[in-house]
């Protein structure tokens, strides 16, 4: 966070822009494209040419990270509770970049532990507990006690 946001937007897409095969990095392309991103993702910032991540609002700064990974252009993007500690404003901003994303063909990989967030974004909902698979749920089986089921289901001892 302590880079300044246009740093922090391109680097993992820097191998992308190289002009030549010994990696001199385009930097027009490099600020056209993480300009672009501001403005896609509706980043509200100050230049980010010179001010870091840190001084922005949390929600910009999650989006700045969604933003990041876009720009090396995935097919699955694997988010981790995308919505923790952000406001609501910037939780819906998110969820429309998700849905975006997923009305776009990307495959979307949503680890959250807010119930009410996965039932609202979700296809499936697959739940995990000691690194096995619980349960599955398709979104017209979403309840929230189905999935408190799958959860903490415990196989039962023969004879109970």
């Amino acid at each position: 966070m302590e880079f300044t946001i246009m740093d922090n937007l391109s680097l993992v897409s820097i191998p992308k822009k190289a002009r030549t095969k010994l990696q001199i990095v385009d930097h027009s392309s490099v600020t056209d494209s993480t300009k672009g991103m501001v403005n896609t993702l509706k980043i509200k910032c100050p230049p980010i040419e010179k001010n870091p991540a840190k001084s922005m609002s949390g929600g910009n700064q999650q989006k700045v990270v969604i933003g990041k990974w876009l720009l090396a252009e995935p097919e699955l993007l694997i988010v981790d509770e995308p919505t923790r500690g952000i406001d609501v404003g910037a939780k819906y901003e998110v969820y429309s970049i998700i849905n975006q994303l997923a009305s776009d063909g990307k495959g979307i990989w949503v680890i959250s532990s807010e119930l009410e967030e996965l039932m609202g974004i979700c296809d499936r909902i697959i739940v995990m507990g000691n690194g096995e698979i619980k349960g599955e749920l398709k979104k017209d089986e979403f309840d929230k006690e189905a999935i408190m089921k799958a959860a903490f289901h415990q196989e039962q001892k023969e004879g109970e």
